[in-house]
Order: structure tokens, then C-alpha cells, then sequence
């Protein structure tokens, strides 16, 4: 299998797959990445929670973003797909719950909203996608 890193670029832009997941997969990386700058020193695993939604969110946005006739990472239909978009909500939570700082507001707004986002991401997905094309779920 060769993997040709302009294909990859390709898939991870705006142009690919559909809008509205785009923009909320979008909304989770860059709302992680905030968190992930403004987060203390010394918070190694918020840090890797933190670090795991962003991977999350790669992982979810070439897997949706594939062409027909492409091989996604996770399918549709696939469990890990579901367990992609559960890392993405409950992650950020974890995060800010075990976040160890002075000034925790600047660290954890950012951080509630990524759940935010997350959860409508893992939900309406949930309900739009896989409960109606995965038979097996129904």
C-alpha cells in the first residue's frame, strides 16, 4: 500500500467529504489545539487526553472524507468509528476534570467547549449516520 502524502493533505482540507461534519470535526481540533497551548506545565495527562482528541479528530475527518473507491481507516458501520466520536466528547471532560492549575477558567472553558462540540459531533452523527445506514444498530 503506497501512502502518498498529497492524497492525505487533500482529505484533511475543507473541500473534502461533507460540510457540516467538516465544520464541527474542525471545531473539535482547533478548540483541542487551544486548550492543548494554553494548558499549565506539568499536566502530563491532560495533556495526552488532550493530544488523543486532536489524534481523534484526524482519524475521524480522513476517515469520512474518503471518495468512493478509496479505503477508509474506520468505516462508517465500523465500532471504532463509534468509539473515534466517544473520544472526542468524553476526552475533553477527563481533561478538564483532572487539569491541575491555579487559573483553571483559562484552560477549561476551551476544554468544555471541545466536549460541547464533541458531543453534538458523536450524537448527530450517531443519529443521523450510523442509526440509519448500519442495520446492525437498529
Amino acid at each position: 500500500m503506497n501512502v502518498n502524502v498529497q492524497e492525505i493533505l487533500v482529505l484533511l482540507g475543507p473541500g473534502s467529504g461533507d460540510l457540516v461534519w467538516n465544520i464541527m470535526i474542525y471545531a473539535v481540533f482547533f478548540l483541542a489545539l487551544i486548550s492543548l497551548l494554553l494548558m499549565p506545565d506539568k499536566n502530563l495527562l491532560p495533556t495526552l487526553l488532550v493530544a488523543g482528541v486532536m489524534f481523534a479528530a484526524v482519524v475521524a475527518k480522513l476517515s469520512l472524507s474518503v471518495g468512493f473507491g478509496q479505503r477508509p481507516i474506520l468505516k462508517e458501520c465500523e465500532f471504532g468509528m463509534l468509539i473515534i466520536n466517544i473520544v472526542m466528547f468524553i476526552f475533553p471532560l477527563l481533561a478538564a476534570g483532572i487539569l491541575r492549575a491555579k487559573k483553571k477558567a483559562k484552560v477549561v472553558i476551551p476544554l468544555i467547549l471541545c466536549a460541547i462540540t464533541g458531543f453534538l459531533f458523536f450524537f448527530l452523527y450517531w443519529l443521523l449516520v450510523q442509526n440509519v445506514q448500519c442495520p446492525m444498530w437498529a
